[in-house]
C-alpha cells in the first residue's frame, strides 16, 4: 500500500491526540515533515510517534510545504494562525484538516472554503462531537420531525480555562482570537450550529474578562435564520466542569454532550424516552484524523466541513462584536458558499 506523505503544522500538546489515532489505525499517513517554531516540540513529538518515519523537522512552515510537497497537512496551531497554515496549505496542492476553531473571522472563512474548493482538496474541522455516533443520529432526529420543529436551545460551559491558561498563548488575543469563547466554548457553539443547521441572524452578547486580555465569562441570546432562538453560558472561571447542550422541540426534548454521548430524548409523543443510538445505527463514532484519510481516499465525506466553520465564524463575529458595543448586532444574508 502506497502510503500518503502528510506534515504537520504546530507540533503542541493537543496534537498528541491526532497522533494516538493515526497509530491506532491510520495506516495510510506517512509522516512526511513535522513543524514547530520551537524545535523542541517538534523534535518530542517526533521521538513518541514517528521514529520509524524519521520525517524532517523544521521552524518555518513554508519551507515545509516547499521542500515536502504533502499530500496531506494537519495544522495544530494557535487559533489566529489556522487560516494563513490552512490557506497556504491548500495552495501548494494539500488536503488539509485543522483543529478548531476553523479561523477567526467570518471573511477569512469564507476565503479558506473558497480556496479548498478551487483546488478540490479535501477541508476539514477537528471538533470531536461532530464525528460521532450519537450526533449523527441526533441529527436525523431533527430532521426526519421525531423532534418536531426546532424552538430553543441552550448551551453551557463550566471550567476553570482562566487558571489553567494563565500565561499562556490562549489569553494572548494575538494567538487565541479571543478568550474562552473562541477555546473551549468553541466545543459547545459548533455543536450547537451542526445541529441546529441554520445561518444566525441576530445576537447580543455579554462578556467579563475579570481583568484578563480575553474573555473568561460570557452570556449570549441568539436568533436563527429557522427561527430557532439559543441562549449561551460560557463559563471560565468556574472550579468545576460541565459542558451541555439542550435542544427543545415542539414534539420532544434532546439532552447531549457537545463531544458526544450523554444522550437523551424525552416526550410525551414518545412511545419510551430515547436513551442512545439504537443497535445497528448505521454511522459509526471515529476519529477526526480517520474521517480525514477516508475523505482523501473517496470512501467518505467529511462529517465536519468547512460550511460549519464559516456558521461558526459569522457566529463568533457576531457576538464579540455585540459585547464591545453594547447592543444587538445582525448578521447580514449571504450567499452560501
Amino acid at each position: 500500500m502506497k502510503r500518503v506523505p502528510f506534515a504537520i503544522i504546530g507540533c503542541g500538546s493537543f496534537v498528541r491526540y491526532h497522533c494516538r489515532g493515526i497509530q491506532k489505525n491510520v495506516r495510510e499517513f506517512k509522516c512526511a515533515g513535522l513543524v514547530d517554531i520551537i524545535p523542541e516540540h517538534a523534535e518530542k513529538l517526533k521521538a513518541e510517534f514517528f521514529t520509524k518515519d524519521d520525517p524532517p523537522l523544521y521552524e518555518d512552515y513554508r519551507d515545509m510545504l516547499k521542500e515536502v510537497k504533502p499530500q496531506a497537512v494537519l495544522v495544530s496551531t494557535p487559533h489566529t494562525l489556522h487560516f494563513r497554515h490552512s490557506y497556504d496549505s491548500l495552495a501548494a496542492g494539500a488536503h488539509v484538516m485543522v483543529d478548531k476553531p476553523m479561523v477567526t473571522n467570518s471573511g477569512d472563512a469564507r476565503k479558506v472554503v473558497r480556496r479548498a474548493r478551487a483546488a478540490r482538496k479535501v477541508f476539514q474541522i477537528a471538533i470531536q462531537g461532530t464525528y460521532t455516533d450519537t450526533f449523527a443520529y441526533a441529527r436525523k432526529l431533527l430532521r426526519d420531525g421525531t423532534m418536531g420543529p426546532l424552538q430553543l436551545v441552550t448551551g453551557i460551559l463550566a471550567q476553570d480555562w482562566m487558571r489553567f491558561t494563565r500565561g499562556a498563548w490562549r489569553q494572548d488575543p494575538k494567538f487565541s482570537g479571543g478568550g474562552q469563547l473562541y477555546d473551549s466554548m468553541a466545543h459547545v457553539l459548533s455543536a450547537m450550529m451542526f445541529l441546529v443547521d441554520s445561518p444566525v441572524r441576530e445576537v447580543f452578547c455579554w462578556t467579563d474578562n475579570k481583568k484578563c486580555r480575553v474573555d473568561i465569562n460570557a452570556v449570549g441570546v441568539i436568533r436563527f435564520a429557522n427561527n430557532a432562538m439559543a441562549t449561551l453560558m460560557s463559563g471560565g472561571n468556574c472550579a468545576s466542569w460541565k459542558s451541555h447542550l439542550v435542544l427543545e422541540g415542539r414534539n420532544a426534548l434532546m439532552e447531549i454532550s457537545p463531544h458526544g454521548g450523554d444522550f437523551r430524548v424525552n416526550g410525551r409523543k414518545l412511545k419510551k424516552d430515547i436513551m442512545g443510538v439504537p443497535r445497528g445505527w448505521k454511522v459509526p463514532t471515529v476519529s477526526p484524523i480517520r474521517n480525514f484519510a477516508d475523505a482523501i481516499a473517496g470512501k467518505a465525506k467529511p462529517r465536519c466541513p468547512g460550511r460549519l466553520g464559516i456558521l461558526l465564524a459569522d457566529l463568533m463575529d457576531a457576538l464579540y462584536a455585540s459585547a464591545a458595543g453594547g447592543k444587538p448586532v445582525k448578521v447580514r444574508r449571504r450567499r452560501r458558499v
